[in-house]
């Protein structure tokens, strides 16, 4: 197959889905399919360009094999709710001049949410043309930035929300990665003719061998020590965290990896606190290294939004068995994760005591961690990379040749998977 892949992230970026769409184009690749990438320049997670990239409208060049075309995106240096509208329009505009590759007719489209614009690119692109076309719903971007009020301007959100509609229902199928936002998709979405299925996010190749690599002679891990790493934005809630944990006083120490739209509040608000130490995003091999040493891995989620997203930092700490202390709502997809894989605990973020109790009793329950540990480990394999991928490039297949439609991930064995609790 020809497929053509749109996104806004994709390497040398890090975090989120770059490292996933990285990986995905690679997979195909390797499958034998003739794969071309639209994205735009490096920015991500620190919302900045690299300087070699200032300047360059486009750029067209070549990823391990793979053709590329790069095309200028508005990067904001603070990036508020009008700024990332702003840089959403910028990118689609760019997408509908640029995106395609002359002389060269893709026989699907790949494109994914949270970035608006390349939702809709693809319906415009090929317009008239009969290319099928999978998005994959990665985040309900409208409703989180509606329910943060990071946009809220008088008669936004209705034409935000029909923009949205219009963009999704125009794939020919549309994928998410969790059952809760499979669920809130169909509510979103009444179309007959439009597939809507469950494929989750997995455990990209290089970290899956990073991580085979160093757990054989993984050391102990170092006693109350709660690890966060990924990406520090708004829907996180990660500084109002730190404020709770820093009140708590309760003997653990707090590291955070990361980067991102909060890290300047984070920076301000652990300034000469010996018990939170704020560093860098590391590269693969030191991630792992740290999710490894780590009692716990700490994951966040500001309540009111919890309900669109599922983070992709919790696969890497079910493949390293570390502990997971949630704190998000519980019918979020992240707490019924967490509550159905009985590997570590979900608390409201509002809910202080709890926090406090559970950090208290982890301190003095080593068996339980290694049980949290072990069913960790277990879960993980629900989200092989070989396993997932496969179910991307049939659902291809199966878009480029008409077939009938193929069974839900969330349909049948490979879904139904029980965890013991």
């Amino acid at each position: 197959m020809k497929i053509h892949l749109i996104t806004n992230l994709f390497h040398p970026d890090e975090l989120a889905g770059a490292a996933l769409y990285t990986d995905l184009a690679r997979y195909l690749r390797d499958r034998g399919h003739d794969v071309r990438v639209t994205g735009t320049f490096s920015y991500y997670p620190a919302w900045k360009r690299r300087p070699e990239d200032e300047g360059i409208a486009l750029r067209t060049e070549s990823f391990e094999g793979i053709p590329l075309r790069r095309l200028r995106m508005y990067v904001p240096s603070r990036a508020s709710g009008l700024k990332r509208l702003l840089s959403d329009a910028s990118f689609l505009w760019a997408l509908i001049r640029k995106a395609t590759f002359p002389g060269w007719k893709p026989d699907v489209v790949i494109s994914a949410c949270p970035m608006l614009s390349q939702c809709a690119a693809q319906r415009i692109l090929y317009l008239g043309q009969g290319i099928p076309r999978l998005l994959i719903v990665q985040d309900f971007v409208v409703d989180a930035a509606l329910e943060l009020k990071m946009l809220d301007l008088p008669g936004l959100s209705g034409l935000l929300r029909r923009m949205e509609s219009w963009a999704l229902s125009s794939a020919s199928t549309l994928s998410t990665i969790s059952p809760e936002m499979l669920a809130k998709l169909r509510r979103k979405i009444a179309h007959k003719d439009l597939r809507l299925t469950f494929i989750p996010n997995w455990i990209h190749q290089s970290l899956s061998q990073e991580i085979d690599r160093q757990w054989t002679r993984r050391p102990p891990r170092e006693p109350n020590q709660l690890l966060y790493s990924g990406n520090v934005g708004v829907k996180q809630g990660l500084p109002d965290f730190v404020d709770l944990f820093e009140s708590l006083q309760s003997g653990w120490q707090l590291r955070i990896q990361g980067s991102g739209a909060e890290r300047q509040r984070l920076r301000d608000r652990t300034a000469g606190r010996p018990d939170i130490v704020l560093a860098d995003v590391s590269g693969e091999s030191a991630y792992v290294s740290s999710l490894l040493k780590a009692t716990a891995c700490l994951i966040t989620q500001k309540p009111g939004v919890s309900a669109n997203f599922l983070p992709s930092k919790l696969l890497p700490a079910l493949a390293t068995g570390t502990p997971v202390l949630a704190i998000c709502e519980a019918d979020s997809p992240l707490g019924r994760e967490v509550s159905q894989g009985g590997y570590g605990a979900v608390i409201h973020p509002h809910n202080r005591p709890a926090i406090a109790e559970t950090l208290r009793h982890w301190k003095n329950a080593p068996q339980q961690m290694v049980a949290f540990s072990e069913k960790a480990r277990e879960r993980s394999r629900f989200f092989r990379r070989e396993r997932i991928l496969q179910s991307y490039e049939e659902e291809l297949q199966a878009l480029h040749s008409r077939c009938v439609p193929l069974p839900s991930l969330d349909e049948g064995t490979a879904g139904s998977q029980a965890i013991p609790s």
